[in-house]
C-alpha cells in the first residue's frame, strides 16, 4: 500500500515545526495554492523568495516566508513538490475574463468557471450583507447573517473540496507516497478523496495542530464556534435553532477577542492555538443573551479591551481599565 496524508494545519508559522517532520515521511508533497509561473525557480534558488511573494495576497507573510525556505529545502532532499489547488486557479482565471471586457452572463453555465464564480458571488454577498449588519442595531439580523454567511461558506468548501479531490487523485503516482497540505475546515477533501482513489492507497488524515494542543496540555480549541457552524453546514446536518443562533452569538464575541495579524516568534509556543483555545474557552461559558448583552459593549472595542469585558462579564469581577 502507497501511503497518502492528508495533513490538515492552519498557514501559520507555528504549523511548520510541527508539519515537517510529518511531511519528511513522503516523497511527493502537493500544497495548498494554484501553480504560480516562479515557483520552479523559487525552489530551485534561482528566485528569491521575496521576489516570489512580492505579488501574492500573503495574509501570514512570515509563514509565508518560513515555508518557502522549508520548500526550498524539499527539493534539495529530491522531494516533488506540486501546487494544485483548481478552485482558487478557475477563480483567477474567471477574473482575468473579467478585466478584459467580458461579464458574468459571458460566463458559459455549464463550465466549472461558472460553478466557481457562483460560489464566490454568493460568499462574497453574504459576508458583505454581514459586514454590514453588524454596523447595525438588530442583533437578530446580525445573526442571521452569520447564518447565511456559513452556508455559503460551507458550499464553496465543498466545491473547492471536490475540484481538489479530483485533480489530486488525477495527478497521484502509486511509487510515491504522497502528503496533501490542507486547511482544517477542508473536511469534505479526505470524504472526496476517499471515494476517488484507486485501490493500492492507504489514505490517512492527520490533524497536526492537535500535536500542538497536546503539548499546551489542552483538549479542545482547534474549531471555534462559527467554524463549528460551518462544519455543522458542510455535512447539512440538522441543527436546532437554539443552537445555531448560539453558535452565531459566541462567534460575534469570539471574532472581538482572537487576535487576528500574525504572532512573532516572541509570544510563547503556539500563540495563535494558544490564543484561539482561550478564546472559545471563554465564549463557550456565555448564554445567547449573554453575547447579546457582551456584544454591543465590545463592539468597537480592542482585543484586549474586548477580553477584559468578556472576563469582567463571566467573573462578576471588574476588569482593570486598558491603557
Amino acid at each position: 500500500m502507497t501511503l497518502l496524508t492528508i495533513a490538515y494545519a492552519n498557514h501559520r508559522p507555528e504549523t511548520l515545526p510541527l508539519c515537517q517532520p510529518l511531511m519528511e515521511e513522503h516523497r511527493r508533497i502537493i500544497l495548498e495554492e494554484p501553480p504560480h509561473p516562479l515557483f520552479s525557480k523559487m525552489i530551485r534558488g534561482q528566485v528569491s523568495t521575496e521576489d516570489y511573494l512580492l505579488d501574492q495576497d500573503i495574509e501570514y507573510p512570515a509563514f509565508s516566508q518560513q515555508q518557502c525556505l522549508m520548500l526550498q529545502r524539499f527539493f534539495l532532499d529530491g522531494r516533488e513538490l506540486l501546487q494544485i489547488e483548481p478552485f482558487v486557479e478557475h477563480l483567477i482565471q474567471v477574473q482575468e475574463f473579467f478585466a478584459e471586457g467580458s461579464g458574468p452572463a459571458d460566463l458559459n453555465k455549464s463550465t466549472t468557471h461558472y460553478q466557481v464564480y457562483l460560489r464566490e458571488k454568493e460568499a462574497t454577498r453574504t459576508l458583505i450583507d454581514f459586514y454590514q449588519a453588524v454596523r447595525g442595531d438588530d442583533f437578530y439580523q446580525i445573526i442571521e447573517s452569520v447564518k447565511n454567511f456559513a452556508w455559503a461558506d460551507a458550499k464553496r468548501f465543498a466545491l473547492r473540496d471536490r475540484l481538489r479531490a479530483q485533480a489530486i487523485v488525477d495527478n497521484l503516482d502509486d511509487e510515491q507516497p504522497t502528503c496533501v497540505e490542507a486547511g482544517p475546515m477542508h473536511l469534505l477533501l479526505y470524504q472526496n478523496i476517499r471515494t476517488l482513489v484507486p485501490p493500492g492507497w492507504s489514505l490517512k488524515p492527520v490533524f497536526v495542530e492537535h500535536l500542538g494542543l497536546r503539548q499546551l496540555g489542552l483538549t479542545s480549541g482547534l474549531y471555534g464556534p462559527g467554524d463549528q457552524l460551518t462544519v455543522h453546514c458542510l455535512f447539512n446536518r440538522q441543527i436546532k435553532t437554539e443552537l445555531a443562533n448560539l453558535l452565531c452569538a459566541r462567534t460575534l464575541v469570539f471574532m472581538k477577542i482572537v487576535r487576528k495579524d500574525e504572532y512573532s516568534g516572541q509570544n510563547g509556543p503556539f500563540p495563535h492555538l494558544r490564543d484561539e483555545a482561550q478564546a472559545a474557552v471563554l465564549v463557550n461559558q456565555l448564554s445567547f443573551e449573554q453575547c447579546r448583552q457582551l456584544f454591543w459593549k465590545i463592539r468597537d472595542q480592542s482585543v484586549e479591551a474586548a477580553t477584559g469585558l468578556v472576563r469582567e462579564h463571566i467573573s462578576g469581577t471588574p476588569a482593570k481599565p486598558f491603557p
